[in-house]
């Protein structure tokens, strides 16, 4: 018998686990951040369906009967159609600023290139870079004197500001990745600068127009921060300001009905993004290719 030296079982198993052992500390820190974005959604469903005796008793267990009056009990409670209104006014207000801006924007940085519109681009894109809570005070001081604090407007005003100069990279990087040839062939056909924008331009920049549309409904719906520190009176609350205004007045003893605001709250965003994720995965994919 010949004397050939055994495989090294022991060592070729710790080498495969030594080579995967980054993948699955990035699988377990994956599943931590899915985690703490999925639980806050999951919780109310767990309480929605009690009565307050139930949940005080046991808020972990299965409820003995689902009492949808919860929901019809937080909606009145609050005055959420309200809050809707206010918060759909508010989200339209932000798309109807911040999308045509920054899609004309995007196209004048992209395609009239020099050394002015360059600056320009890198000065707006500074914005993207300010955080939110460093100028609040300053914003809030403005708005009361020029009339705009606790309105609508003064509302998402403040929000399409934050937003251009994202929403204007995105659509810079769309345009500059079109072919030169389609607003030749424009021009040569007589299309002003104004036409070739409309009908070649901005029509072909159809992925970042949705994506833009539905993020910004997303961000202004969710939007909790500015709305807090701009808005004064109940009239003119958000849906977000009318649920943490139900925590604050009824407290933890009403979970059930509080869970049920949560989830009313919650529902139009998630309701979207279940609709159009292939559009905003598609929108993401596109820009990041061109990008």
């Amino acid at each position: 018998m010949s004397n050939l030296p055994l495989p090294a079982v022991g060592g070729e198993r710790v080498a495969g686990m030594r080579s995967r052992l980054p993948e699955i500390v990035i699988t377990v820190i994956l599943l931590v951040f899915a985690a703490t974005v999925i639980i806050p959604l999951v919780l109310p469903f767990f309480f929605v369906f009690k009565t307050r005796l139930e949940y005080n008793y046991n808020p972990w267990a299965l409820p003995t009967a689902l009492h949808w009056e919860n929901f019809r009990d937080a909606w009145n409670a609050i005055k959420i159609g309200q809050g809707f209104l206010n918060t759909l006014a508010v989200c339209a207000g932000a798309i109807a600023i911040t999308v045509p801006i920054s899609a004309m924007a995007g196209y004048i940085f992209a395609r009239y290139r020099n050394r002015i519109t360059e600056v320009v681009f890198y000065l707006v894109l500074m914005g993207y870079f300010v955080p939110m809570q460093m100028v609040l005070i300053p914003l809030a001081r403005t708005s009361a004197i020029v009339g705009l604090i606790d309105t609508l407007p003064g509302l998402f005003l403040p929000m399409a500001a934050f937003g251009v100069p994202f929403w204007t990279m995105i659509y810079r990087s769309f345009y500059r990745d079109l072919p030169e040839e389609l607003a030749d062939a424009a021009r040569i056909d007589g299309a002003g600068h104004s036409g070739t924008f409309f009908r070649i331009m901005l029509p072909l920049a159809n992925p970042a127009t949705i994506l833009a549309v539905i993020l910004v409904f997303m961000s202004a719906w969710s939007d909790y921060l500015l709305t807090l520190v701009m808005i004064n009176s109940q009239a003119r609350f958000t849906i977000q300001l009318r649920v943490a205004q139900f925590l604050n007045a009824y407290g933890v003893d009403h979970m059930p009905q509080y869970s049920a605001a949560v989830i009313i709250a919650v529902l139009p965003t998630i309701l979207l993004y279940i609709l159009c994720h292939r559009w905003i995965i598609r929108g993401t994919l596109a820009g990041a290719l061109k990008g």
